[in-house]
């Protein structure tokens, strides 16, 4: 069995200094029904970076996101990025290619996150309490 990746200090990683440079108000070009031209209008995120050591890309910064995007015609969308930094990228924060992979806790400090910052709307909100509701009774 190969080795399993080993929690590390985030203090530890060399991030270079580049940080992710989309921010409220930038544009972000992700396909979804016919539209790649998005303007960020807020960003849910952890208050750090998950730091890990890995057998094959040593030490590791994984810092997923929510996105609220908005486009004129189709409307305002959630988006999950992640961007990631690892020995073999020399610090530097890429923007992950493929759909992020969450653990339940993570995935719940982001939506808690977007909740606080109006990511989502009043009748979302209200929708998943009912779902919540219904599914711990």
């Amino acid at each position: 069995m190969g080795q399993v990746a080993t929690p590390v200090d985030i203090g530890s990683i060399l991030l270079g200094g580049k940080a992710m440079k989309t921010q409220v108000g930038s544009k972000v070009h992700p396909w979804y029904k016919g539209t790649h031209e998005w303007r960020v209008r807020g960003i849910g995120q952890l208050k750090q970076p998950i730091g890990y050591s890995d057998p094959e890309q040593g030490k590791v910064s994984y810092d997923p996101k929510v996105m609220l995007l908005e486009d004129e015609k189709v409307g305002k969308v959630l988006w999950f990025p992640y961007w990631m930094a690892t020995d073999k990228t020399k610090g530097r924060m890429k923007w992950g290619q493929r759909p992020p992979i969450l653990e339940e806790k993570i995935l719940l400090k982001l939506m808690k996150d977007a909740m606080k910052k109006g990511l989502l709307s009043e009748k979302f909100r209200q929708d998943l309490y009912r779902e919540l509701q219904l599914v711990l009774k």
